[in-house]
């Protein structure tokens, strides 16, 4: 996927900039897949597939008002898990990430907050599926598992290193490049 990264150049509090954004992408026809915004800025993904000229003339619309970057061969790995739990995912997989030198470039949560999606060089992704598969399923992980989650684990599997929390098919399925 490519990652575009938009910061207004107006100042904190000017009203419409993502409005502007989004209306550009709309007159480009250009579909966005995984988002985090705050008030001054945006990022997304774009699809490879997107024509990369449609791309770059978004982003000489997008100048006068933006600073945009543009970061290609960017994948989205994404996680499913029960919101209840999400921290102690979170604090495995950063770690792990840590462990494995993957830079996480972008994240999102849904607005089901049952699936993370994290941004990752693509050729990182493979490593950090796999990393993340043998600490959520196969009980052979890269690091100490959160101790919150070894305790639940032990109470729901009389000491068996199964975590369920995460959907398996899903992150099997990870979106590729």
């Amino acid at each position: 996927v490519t990652v575009l990264d938009i910061s207004s150049t107006q100042m904190l509090g000017a009203y419409g900039f993502l409005a502007r954004v989004f209306r550009e992408f709309e007159k480009h026809k250009l579909s966005v897949d995984v988002l985090a915004s705050s008030e001054v800025s945006v990022s997304l993904t774009l699809d490879k597939k997107q024509d990369g000229t449609v791309i770059n003339h978004l982003i000489t619309d997008l100048q006068d008002c933006a600073d945009i970057t543009r970061k290609n061969n960017m994948s989205i790995l994404t996680l499913i898990t029960d919101v209840n739990k999400s921290s102690e995912v979170l604090a495995t997989v950063f770690r792990v990430f840590s462990q494995q030198n993957i830079q996480v470039e972008m994240m999102s949560q849904g607005a089901s907050k049952v699936n993370i999606s994290f941004i990752v060089r693509s050729d990182s992704l493979e490593n950090a599926i796999t990393e993340l598969h043998s600490c959520f399923f196969s009980g052979k992980c890269s690091v100490e598992p959160y101790p919150q989650q070894e305790e639940n684990d032990k109470a729901t599997t009389n000491g068996s290193t199964t975590v369920t929390n995460v959907n398996q098919e899903e992150m099997e399925n990870a979106h590729a490049p």
